[in-house]
């Protein structure tokens, strides 16, 4: 019979063993994770493209600096989609199939993203994209958008249109070709409405136009308060200019949503829309230490300044690496997936400073009211 001596290091004979066989299991290596950014950065809508573009990068790179679980990192795959549809289901199906991206942020603007829907959820690969629009979440589970839906972010600009601007008629000019600016459009208008203000008119536009002397014209010679365009930035300061040049008083004022909330409007229309009232997602003289930071970083960078729509990309990115993040070390595009449905109350740049989501997926972060002041973006009070 084996003495206790013998027994006692036979045991721990066999728990060294043990010990060693676990030693001698290679840990999970650590893995390149394909992202794939996709925008307009060429083309009528690259006012907001680029620094969306921008501002995923920064944050994706400040990710890979910060570190990931299990020693990952991210590997930037980037893409012009030109603000066309074909261009944006192409770069979906190349970053879904040939990349094996593991998600997808972008794109630009609601159209794009309802375009790509049906592709990334054939592929069940995560898309995080830009868009007011609610079709692009309806393509499927694996769309999500960080912007909020129009009807929330323009009540903002409807209630402060009603209750404070002084405004009681107003006409409506509009990008006909954009699904998600139609939307828009038409939650101002019925949230307006609600509010006592008539509409005088609903006038729709092309991206491609250029001279509109006869709405212009048309819009300079009737009794109105404002007039508020759902257009890219340039072309809506081109229709300011022509309707000031067509004899439409300073006194009525330009309304528009977030695309104005850029250098390029203020820029190409000048004195034309002096005294704008703008809805933005973000507001650059916001004192939070979050926006301080990304501020530093974003002109370390890019030796430019944030706008909106870089606020929009950093947002974006920011809320897709959590979600990584959360997916553990070995991340999958189901485990992303599942995150970014549970993700929820994190701390952005944008709005008010805090992105949520309801059970539905639509987004809400506040919005911020700006008017163009002394050739400047300036808050409104």
């Amino acid at each position: 019979m084996p003495s206790t001596r013998t027994r006692a290091l036979a045991a721990a004979a066999a728990t060294a063993t043990f010990v060693l066989g676990l030693s001698a299991t290679p840990a999970a290596a650590a893995e390149e994770l394909p992202i794939g950014i996709f925008n307009a950065t060429s083309g009528t809508f690259a006012f907001g493209g680029v620094p969306i573009q921008n501002g995923m990068r920064l944050a994706l790179e400040e990710a890979n600096r910060k570190g990931l679980p299990g020693g990952n990192t991210i590997k930037i795959l980037e893409g012009d989609t030109a603000a066309e549809k074909v261009q944006a289901i192409a770069l979906a199906s190349q970053f879904g199939r040939r990349d094996h991206a593991l998600m997808i942020m972008g794109p630009t603007n609601s159209f794009e993203a309802i375009a790509a829907g049906p592709v990334v959820n054939e592929l069940q690969m995560p898309m995080f994209a830009i868009g007011s629009s609610n079709a692009v979440l309806a393509a499927g589970p694996w769309s999500f958008k960080v912007q909020a839906q129009a009807v929330d972010i323009m009540g903002y600009l409807a209630k402060y249109v009603a209750e404070k601007s002084g405004i009681k008629r107003i006409a409506l000019v509009f990008d006909q070709g954009s699904d998600g600016i139609i939307e828009q459009k038409n939650a101002f208008r019925d949230a307006v409405k609600a509010g006592g203000v008539a509409i005088d008119s609903e006038n729709g536009i092309l991206t491609t136009e250029s001279n509109f002397l006869a709405l212009a014209t048309k819009l300079a010679s009737g009794d109105i308060d404002a007039v508020y365009v759902g257009a890219p930035p340039e072309i809506t300061a081109n229709l300011a200019i022509q309707l000031r040049q067509a004899g439409l008083p300073a006194k009525v004022r330009i309304v528009g949503p977030s695309s104005l909330a850029s250098q390029k409007y203020i820029k190409t229309g000048g004195s034309a829309v002096e005294g704008s009232i703008i809805i933005a997602d973000y507001a650059i003289n916001s004192t939070s230490p979050l926006n301080t930071a990304f501020v530093n970083a974003y002109k370390a960078r890019y030796k430019d300044t944030p706008d909106n729509w870089a606020a929009m990309g950093y947002t974006l990115a920011q809320i897709g690496v959590q979600a990584i993040r959360n997916a553990g070390p070995a991340p999958d595009r189901s485990k992303v997936r599942a995150e970014l449905e549970k993700i929820n109350n994190v701390p952005v740049v944008m709005g008010n400073g805090m992105w949520m989501k309801d059970k539905d997926r639509h987004p809400s972060y506040g919005g911020v009211m700006l008017t163009v002041k002394n050739g400047d973006l300036a808050l409104l009070p």
